[in-house]
This record gives C-alpha cells, structure tokens and sequence, in this order.
C-alpha cells in the first residue's frame, strides 16, 4: 500500500485519506454515509495537511463526486496504483476531489 495520505480533521473529528493523482486532479474515495462526507457538502472544504507529523492545516475546497463511471475509474485506478483503501468495490462510495 502508498504512503500517499491526506490528513483531515471537521468539528472534532480528524483522520487520513489516501489520495493519489488522477487525470490531473488530486483524489480520494470515501464512504458516502459519513460525518465529513456531510460536513463537505454543506461547507464545501475540509482542512487538511499532507504532512502526518504536523497540525498546521489549510482550508481546501473539495468537491464530492457520486458519478458512478468516475468512481469506477478512480477506484480502478487505485486498485492498479497499489494505494486503494477500499478493495470490496464502489458500493457506498463517492470521490472527494481536491483542490489546488
């Protein structure tokens, strides 16, 4: 598994994704039922930090994607990248798209 993580914290929650670049764009998937997938479509961003040792984090905007074709294709392509999280298919999950 890539050592390529993203981490996040909303409210009083915090955690890690993994991400990867996919057509340009910095991408993770997610479970769809979950407190920040909520907390990103009501606020449009989430903070965050690439660096796992630091707690100085930068508001990103993200968007949540629910396109099951580029759900697929990002799943598809962490599967290939050796980076996937989630390995039981795309049930339940969207991609969160990260911005520059």
């Amino acid at each position: 598994m890539s050592d390529k993580l993203i981490k996040f914290r909303h409210e009083n929650a915090k955690g890690v994704f993994h991400y990867d670049v996919f057509e340009g764009d910095f991408v993770a998937l997610s479970k769809t039922d979950t407190g920040k997938i909520k907390y990103i479509k009501e606020h449009g961003a989430l903070d965050i930090t690439f660096d796992m040792e630091d707690d100085t984090y930068d508001i990103m905007a993200v968007d949540v994607i629910e396109d099951k074709e580029y759900v697929q294709a990002v799943y598809d392509h962490f599967m290939k990248t050796n980076n996937a999280w989630f390995t039981d298919g795309i049930d339940g999950l969207c991609v969160l798209k990260f911005h520059k």
